[in-house]
């Protein structure tokens, strides 16, 4: 069983001075996106460059530009990332961590939001950000601790859709010939 571990923001600063408390509860509504002020096409060049690749199908949020990017993590594990178009030619971006969608286990899978791992990318090609609050309308100035989060592998091995489709497929075809077959 595999396991992701990340970090969330738990205690921050933000901007008209104000400090609040992200409860443990809270992390799954995703209040934090982070906010640059970039061309659609460099931010996607640069996803590509670290390895992301566009989703096919997925459930599409309501300001959401063009398709979502997954990249593949330590098995069964992927990141899955959203554009959203923002006012003022401002992308949001917002990302979690789920089971891979090549497995069945995707379906009911534990999924958390991630900031940091994103942060990071933005950081290394040198994409001016800030990180905003959506629940308090306000930029973060400061986080000044975290929630420690472990995603839980799935118990049983990962299973892939295209195997399991094959094998289902495998044993109807078996069934009908012995369903058909004269007696």
């Amino acid at each position: 069983m595999s396991e992701f571990l990340t970090r969330y923001p738990r205690r921050i600063n933000l901007l008209k001075g104000l400090h609040d408390f992200i409860r443990q509860e809270e992390i799954e509504f995703d209040q934090l996106s982070l906010i640059v002020k970039v061309k659609k096409e460099e931010l996607v060049k640069t996803l590509f460059a670290e390895g992301f690749k566009k989703v096919k199908f997925e459930n599409r949020k309501p300001t959401q530009i063009g398709s979502g990017f997954s990249k593949k993590l330590k098995n069964p594990w992927e990141m899955h990332l959203r554009l959203m178009n923002l006012h003022e030619g401002l992308i949001a971006i917002k990302a979690e961590v789920e089971i891979s969608r090549r497995y069945i286990q995707h379906i009911g899978s534990v999924r958390a939001p991630v900031v940091y791992e994103i942060e990071s990318i933005l950081k290394k090609h040198r994409i001016e950000y800030n990180i905003w609050n959506e629940k308090l309308r306000d930029y973060i100035t400061h986080i000044v601790d975290n929630h420690q989060i472990k995603l839980k592998g799935p118990r049983l091995h990962a299973m892939p859709w295209k195997l399991m489709i094959l094998g289902d497929t495998l044993l109807l075809f078996i069934y009908a010939l012995n369903f058909f077959r004269p007696i």
